[in-house]
């Protein structure tokens, strides 16, 4: 094991040491990595550096990981990084005049679901907005967010016009999202939606739920979107690094 003598935070050292070893065969297919108490050792860090390397490499393909019986190497191998981290605004940068959006309801809430997905306990209170944007005046996209209790509520209240929650918690709280988790799916417009939409209950809109990251890999926000398929496309922008 080489000396860590460097400016980089010690969980990109750890993440990229095991990527070079995966990429070189060190670790094959299949194999068994290292223990986090292993790792700790190893590369003289505590828990903490290691779970956060151990959360890219998941996230980016490299393992996957069973409980109670540790992190394998995957089959999958990206080639090449792409990332999605672009924007709301960059993204409809065309539409932006067009488009506005407004707080509904801003409080806090008891969810062991959403706490779970944000690493807390499951008893613990966390910040619920609900939200609308809309696009020439007509409502467009229904959003909840989840967000850690330790951002003050405040800042949710004092504007509920904002637009980007990535921009707010940016400006606001010194706060980057580094990574995201997404996941889309059809489901059918529930009461709620279809009232906020302006739609007819039960027919299909796209939802989403993404799960934003800082720079620490540590889960921020979870935000769950429903949206007016009909009058919006969902917008994706890749880029290569």
């Amino acid at each position: 094991m080489r000396e860590i003598m460097s400016k980089k935070p010690l969980h990109k050292i750890i993440y990229d040491e095991i990527v070079d070893k995966i990429e070189n065969q060190f670790y094959k297919v299949g194999d068994i990595l290292p223990s986090e108490s292993e790792m700790e050792k190893l590369f003289k860090a505590s828990r903490t550096p290691v779970r956060q390397a151990l959360k890219q490499l998941e996230m980016d393909g490299f393992i996957y990981r069973y409980q109670g019986k540790g992190s394998f190497v995957a089959n999958y191998k990206p080639i090449g990084q792409w990332t999605t981290m672009t924007g709301f605004k960059e993204l409809y940068k065309e539409e932006w005049k067009k488009i506005s959006a407004r707080t509904i309801e801003v409080n806090k809430i008891q969810s062991p679901y959403y706490a779970n997905l944000l690493e807390i306990n499951s008893d613990e209170e966390i910040i619920h907005l609900k939200r609308v944007r809309f696009f020439n005046g007509e409502p467009i996209i229904y959003l909840e967010h989840f967000l850690t209790p330790e951002l003050p509520l405040e800042i949710f209240k004092k504007d509920s016009t904002f637009i980007s929650i990535d921009q707010l918690l940016n400006e606001e709280q010194n706060i980057e999202f580094t990574s995201i988790k997404e996941e889309i799916e059809a489901v059918s417009a529930n009461k709620d939606v279809a009232e906020t939409l302006k739609i007819e209950a039960g027919i299909p809109v796209l939802n989403s739920t993404r799960v934003s990251f800082d720079s620490l890999l540590k889960p921020i926000d979870v935000t769950v979107n429903f949206f007016q398929s009909q009058k919006w496309k969902y917008r994706i922008q890749f880029n290569k690094q």
